[in-house]
């Protein structure tokens, strides 16, 4: 038997744990040409090439499946499909049989699961590979015709993509939100009362006022008030339930919130602590854990924090969406107790930003499966002088699953506005409030008036962006990264203090795309093409037809080859735009219109490399 990975990680740790072959591609072998269009505009079939550094790879895959059975287990998603059903291509004719085997987790249960699903290739969903050629040809019809247009106008190297132009609106369209928006003040009026030894403050019920003379007439009229009478006291319990396991983009948030990682960073380092067995598939939807890990956590949770920890019940949680449930989300594939993590990394041979993903990871699946937390939530209402005034508490009474994670990070990051946090602090206040009865008065000590001024909505995140992005259904979990990534080597937008801001070629793209193509910056538009590629998996659609209708968006335009007047062909710009945004530099605005010039810049920046990278690898 010969097992076929993309990592050459994972081939390695599959390889110690069954004890057989395996041989890994290290991605995509097979791709569009980067030097030129690649794609059939009557049919569109693209005419994938091998990669430079892996010519001699096909012979070797014959030359190890000959004879052989061999497993295709790319990762479980259209993209590890696709290098599936190139390896096919190139063996089929010489092994014994190929089988698709996804993997979940490289455990030996996990891989003794995935090898008894296995399933001949020919019986496979070949909408998954046609959902890849969709967005593959799609992606390039876009940024093959749009992208020279976009930059013999605006005189720069411009790159416009399907996914990523909508990505790069959401960040610009905020920014000049912020920009436009005029400041208000109002008025917030408190009053400070005490029992005994406890001293609390009560908010005036209207919340804000939007005028200071409206404010100052409530203080005229209960200054000379030395007490306030309680009108009503309501207690309650509250909980707080725990938030399930982590999918692909609450990881990527969190992780940006949390850790500071950048959505590409938490990608990388998810690949690797899958790889090397430590968690599930790390691209999902799902929000579901198999029962016997279920068990597990139950089992450590009662066993090291008591029995109170456990609910009745397991916790469930339903995914959004309903196919997603056939996968779990993203857990460890153990119960490593934390304190054994660091020593679990260091076996693995992975370093300390695995070690804090994967303890985030583990933390959040645990906690899930806990019982929530519980407080004794109080709220005051006082008469004072006719006007209306309110005392909210909330005191932590059991922890719950908060004594293993806390969700309080993420919770700051989710993108609100400063003015809508203000409102949030002034109505939840989280004091302790002493025991009061109804019709009790109490002693007002004093009265303040704080004038605030209303801000405009906060800049994104980069985990609140991915978030957004999903929100809106522009692109997919698995795509969150390259995109957030793209959008900032090709200098469009930028990180400053923890925000993203656009930059001023950003700002120029998106104006020339909303003057000239507002097709590409649509969000439904964009949402509605993912939709279609979702058909296309589930042949309900052809991923020609909706190639076509990309195209047909552009007038069915070819792209452009050379200007007439000698500026650089198509191909030139897309690859001078890759190295720009690789480097970190500008291209020089007079080497735009020579195509000899940006030839020579292109060999330097390749030279000063090394050697021949590959666009967008």
């Amino acid at each position: 038997m010969l097992i076929i990975v993309e990592s050459p990680t994972k081939a390695k740790k599959i390889g110690a744990l069954l004890k057989v072959r395996t041989m890994s591609t290290v991605g995509h072998f097979k791709d569009l040409p980067t030097s030129e269009f690649g794609v059939d505009l009557k049919t569109y079939d693209p005419a994938f090439v091998y990669h430079e550094k892996k010519v001699q790879l096909p012979d070797q895959l014959r030359n190890a499946a000959c004879g052989e059975t061999v497993m295709l287990a790319g990762d479980p998603d259209r993209e590890g499909y696709a290098i599936c059903r190139h390896i096919f291509e190139e063996i089929r004719g010489v092994a014994k049989e190929c089988l698709r085997m996804e993997i979940y987790e490289v455990t030996e249960k996990g891989l003794k699961e995935a090898l008894a699903r296995a399933v001949p290739f020919e019986q496979t969903n070949e909408g998954l590979y046609h959902a890849f050629l969709g967005r593959r040809v799609g992606d390039r019809l876009v940024g093959y015709i749009l992208s020279p247009m976009a930059s013999r106008s605006l005189r720069q190297v411009c790159s416009v993509g399907r996914v990523q132009s909508p990505a790069v609106r959401l960040v610009v369209d905020r920014e000049r939100e912020i920009r436009a928006f005029k400041p208000a003040p109002y008025w917030v009026l408190a009053i400070q009362l005490c029992k005994g030894a406890a001293s609390f403050s009560a908010i005036h019920c209207r919340g804000k006022f939007d005028r200071q003379a409206d404010v100052q007439a409530v203080v005229e009229r209960i200054r000379a008030q030395t007490h306030a009478l309680t009108e009503k006291v309501q207690y309650k319990e509250t909980r707080q339930m725990p938030k399930p396991p982590f999918t692909t983009v609450d990881l990527q948030a969190a992780a940006a919130s949390r850790l500071r990682f950048t959505p590409e960073q938490t990608m990388k380092l998810a690949q690797a602590l899958f790889d090397h067995g430590l968690t599930t598939y790390h691209r999902t939807d799902s929000v579901r854990m198999e029962e016997a890990f279920i068990e597990k956590i139950r089992e450590y949770s009662g066993r090291v924090f008591g029995p109170e920890y456990v609910p009745a019940k397991s916790n469930l949680f339903k995914s959004k969406n309903s196919q997603a449930e056939a996968h779990e989300g993203i857990r460890p594939t153990h119960l490593h107790p934390p304190e054994e993590i660091e020593g679990l990394m260091q076996k693995e041979q992975l370093g300390p930003d695995h070690a804090r993903l994967y303890d985030m990871i583990y933390r959040r699946a645990v906690a899930s499966q806990m019982a929530a937390a519980r407080y004794d939530a109080t709220q005051l209402l006082f008469d004072v002088a006719g006007e209306p005034f309110k005392a909210s508490g909330r005191v932590l009474k059991f922890e719950g699953f908060l004594k293993v994670y806390s969700e309080v990070a993420e919770e700051k990051a989710v993108g609100k506005s400063d003015d809508e946090k203000d409102k949030g602090v002034e109505e939840e206040r989280d004091q302790v409030l002493p025991l009061v009865e109804t019709g009790e008065k109490l002693q007002k000590t004093k009265e303040t008036v704080e004038e605030k001024k209303t801000k405009p909505p906060g800049r994104f995140t980069l985990g609140s962006l991915v978030k957004e992005l999903e929100r809106l259904g522009i692109g997919r979990p698995s795509t969150y990264a390259s995109i957030t990534k793209n959008i900032t080597d090709r200098g469009y937008v930028k990180e400053e203090k923890g925000k993203v801001v656009p930059l001023p070629s950003g700002e120029a793209l998106i104006d020339y795309l909303r003057a000239r193509h507002t097709w590409v910056i649509d969000y439904d538009l964009t949402s509605r093409m993912e939709a279609i590629l979702d058909q296309v998996v589930d042949k309900k659609e052809t991923w020609q037809r909706f190639c076509k209708a990309v195209h047909n968006k552009m007038g069915y335009a070819a792209a452009p080859v050379r200007s007439p007047n000698g500026g650089p062909s198509d191909a030139q710009l897309k690859y001078a735009s890759y190295l720009a945004g690789r480097d970190k530099v500008e291209v020089p605005s007079e080497l735009m219109k020579n195509g000899k010039l940006l030839s020579e810049w292109i060999s330097q920046r390749v030279a000063a490399k090394g050697g021949a990278v590959e666009a967008g690898k």
